[in-house]
């Protein structure tokens, strides 16, 4: 077949990761669980439809999987009676790999766990890491019989094809359409709901860079050391007589884009269901509004000065949870949505204790205390919030994939905003600040400690989000209204904070919900699959009464 012949084959081929699913939102491995799609899956699959109405199909290929199968409903509208509608041919060999003892862990937990290389090697090819499940060459073996025996004669046939799949399904074809050996594997990051062009695979595998992705990964997994490392370097610098005082407008729009970054990788579309549990509610009103107002009240009552130790201890009390907290939650096995509940719960309350508790301790006028607060703690949250839930409805696919492949950039642009403020760190200050700072960071963790809701599958969201206060806020804060003790504890408190986070690695092994914990299927919408007996192939998920042209393979 010459070059010119293989690109016209390849230009009818399409292929579609299927859209968002409840795993891919709590960063869980669902294998051949059959976790059905998200709200910003079904509207990540809706832009795929508008994006390509009009485009012929003579076939379509689908995965039984329920979330393949209903971003090909979405796509396609499986069950129209057009004449012109595709043929749909349902095909278990299209189904995702079964990871085994990989399966509903954390993607994040295993990498730490494992290392980023050896979690890619278990994803893409065998390691002795995952136990059960399918094996590599079993895997590859069935998807190379459907490509062989399906796909092919339909391309050669002249037939205009489309592949609605999974994310390691697709992979492989992209290997099969190169002829690639079995074990160059590669990670495509290939997002949630994208449609890709048979004769653009070579471009697209060629724009991915194996090494760096595993890098941009161990970034973020790693966060902890990441800051720490730029806590190192900012003090080393300082100690060298480097000085710089930046400003406190540069470090807000560090902060304001490291929080866009960060959201755009959560689901956002399901906040309403966190934002307005009562757990959360509880713990958020007692935390976040009862503890730092009782506090700052008996400190008025005593009339303690603005800058003794009890104010400014007064002051990481009230303070809001930071964005920070969802990519720990992300990367210790959380289901992150609760942790950003809570973040977005606490800027709230955060307008009423927050602000009470500067006018209080800081002296400031009321005005300018809420001033100050809503714009540097609630503001921030809640503009990040609005805006990266609007570019979620208009560009659901690139903004969830920017969000996903730039998660390390947040880590570095908070890096920066630690660095920089180190630069003003005052070293002689360290027997004045250091042990407050260190008090209030291990204090912290044992009122989230005492405040988690017990053996709950949010308990580990509850820890953290209480654990990681915005300091990065209260560095600002202290800047705008000239509060330098407040702005030195604040600013040494990000050492013991991160260091701290080493501790909390250890103890969310005791929180995470493990990945055979029956709750699971209630909390992620799994469904039981009925396996295809030999002689048999099982029934599309169809809604009763279809009369869509469809057929299944085994």
């Amino acid at each position: 077949m010459t070059h010119t012949d293989e690109q016209a084959l390849l230009s009818r081929l399409f292929m579609v990761r299927h859209g968002e699913s409840t795993c891919n939102s709590v960063h869980r491995i669902a294998g051949q669980r059959d976790a059905p799609l998200t709200f910003l899956g079904r509207i990540q699959a809706e832009k795929v439809a508008g994006g390509h109405r009009g485009r012929h199909f003579d076939r379509v290929y689908v995965s039984p999987l329920i979330r393949a199968h209903e971003t090909a409903d979405i796509i396609f509208g499986l069950q129209d009676e057009r004449p012109e509608a595709p043929e749909v041919v349902v095909d278990e060999r299209l189904m995702e790999r079964d990871f085994g003892s990989y399966t509903l862990e954390s993607k994040s937990v295993l990498q730490r766990r494992h290392g980023i290389a050896e979690y890619e090697r278990a994803m893409n090819s065998d390691s002795p890491t995952m136990q059960g499940g399918e094996t590599f060459a079993q895997f590859r073996d069935r998807v190379h019989a459907f490509y062989e025996q399906q796909l092919l004669p339909a391309l050669r046939r002249g037939e205009v094809v489309c592949v609605v799949s999974h994310k390691y399904v697709v992979e492989l074809i992209c290997r099969f359409v190169l002829d690639r050996p079995a074990d160059d594997s590669y990670d495509l990051r290939l997002p949630n709901s994208q449609m890709l062009r048979g004769d653009r695979i070579p471009g697209y595998v060629k724009n991915e860079n194996e090494t760096m992705n595993m890098v941009y990964d161990w970034i973020v997994v790693n966060h902890p050391v990441v800051f720490c490392a730029g806590l190192a370097a900012g003090l080393l610098a300082n100690l060298a007589g480097l000085r710089l005082s930046a400003s406190p407008y540069l470090l807000l729009t560090l902060l304001v884009l490291a929080s866009v970054i960060t959201m755009c990788r959560i689901e956002l579309e399901n906040a309403r269901t966190f934002v307005t549990d009562r757990g959360t509610l509880r713990s958020v009103a007692l935390r976040h509004l009862l503890v730092p107002i009782a506090f700052v009240a008996l400190l008025r009552w005593r009339d303690v000065g603005s800058d003794s130790t009890a104010a400014i201890v007064a002051v990481f009390l009230a303070t809001p949870g930071s964005v920070v907290a969802m990519t720990v939650s992300r990367c210790l096995g959380g289901m992150i949505m609760p942790t950003f509940a809570q973040v977005l719960l606490s800027s709230l309350a955060g307008t009423v204790s927050f602000s009470t508790v500067l006018a209080l301790t800081l002296r400031e006028d009321v005005a300018p205390a809420v001033a100050v607060s809503a714009a540097t703690s609630t503001g921030v949250v809640t503009a990040a919030y609005l805006l990266v839930r609007r570019l979620r409805e208009r560009s659901p696919i690139r903004t969830a994939k920017y969000g996903e492949r730039n998660g390390y950039v947040a880590v570095l642009l908070l890096t920066a905003f630690i660095v920089l403020v180190c630069l003003k760190l005052d070293l002689d200050g360290f027997t004045r600040y250091a042990p407050t700072a260190v008090g209030i960071a291990v204090g912290l963790r044992l009122i989230a400690g005492a405040l988690k809701r017990r053996r709950h599958v949010q308990t580990l969201d509850d820890y953290t989000a209480m654990t990681y206060p915005n300091v990065f806020v209260v560095v600002i804060i202290a800047a705008l209204t000239g509060h330098p003790a407040l702005e030195q504890v604040a600013i040494w408190t990000l050492l013991p904070m991160f260091v701290l986070s080493f501790f909390d690695s250890w103890y969310a092994r005791y929180l995470v919900v493990a990945p055979d914990d029956p709750r699971w299927p209630t909390v992620l919408g799994l469904r039981d699959r009925v396996p295809a007996r030999k002689d048999a192939a099982p029934s599309p998920p169809v809604s009763p009464g279809s009369t869509t042209r469809m057929t299944t393979r085994s």
